[in-house]
């Protein structure tokens, strides 16, 4: 299956699924709701979400795909744009949460702590951040294009904020394409400080 139709599989598998259950409980920490980031949007299923929540939403993501599921919200809080992480223009303490589900890894090794340091850059103070880093021992850990961490690593790149939640999981599961597939994931949810 070619890249392109994989992103077709996972964005039609995904668009009518409810909100990433991280984001849901890291809503719990957040003070105001006022403007959140989705980062790696997708088929924008968290975005709705956040839009349902009361923010004003921006949605990055670098596949053109969002574009035809951004054609379906009418809010004049709703923005996207699409973007590489590295080449999107992160505001400075503008956000009040920034959501990246599963989006991370997919930001290739020479830019990660950069971009990694614009999204917290980019939180209100007492801001929050959520999301998944991919551990050493999932099964594309050989993919050069994409980003994977052990635990020390992940609390050095976090040390500057508070984490209140930092979850090591590994299974045996599936993509939303139905395909098997060996899973080294940490979930985190961490304040800006």
């Amino acid at each position: 299956m070619s890249k392109s139709n994989t992103w077709s599989a996972f964005y039609e598998a995904t668009k009518s699924q409810p909100p990433s259950e991280l984001l849901v409980r890291a809503l719990e920490y957040v003070e105001h709701r006022r403007k959140a980031i989705d980062v790696g949007a997708g088929a924008l299923k968290d975005t709705r979400f956040l839009l349902d929540q009361g923010f004003e939403v921006m949605a990055i993501d670098k596949e053109h795909l969002m574009m035809h599921e951004a054609e379906t919200i009418s809010s004049d809080r709703f923005h996207h744009l699409i973007s590489s992480f590295a080449d999107f223009n992160f505001p400075i303490n503008e956000y009040d949460i920034a959501s990246a589900m599963y989006a991370l890894p997919f930001n290739p090794p020479e830019t990660f702590e950069a971009v990694f340091q614009r999204i917290k850059d980019s939180l209100i103070k007492g801001g929050i951040m959520c999301g998944q880093f991919f551990g050493v021992r999932d099964e594309w850990h050989e993919d050069q294009n994409m980003t994977f961490h052990t635990k020390e690593q992940i609390e050095a790149l976090l040390s500057e904020m508070e984490i209140l939640e930092l979850q090591e999981k590994e299974w045996e599961g599936k993509l939303a394409s139905g395909s098997p597939k060996h899973w080294h994931v940490f979930h985190f949810i961490a304040r800006k400080k």
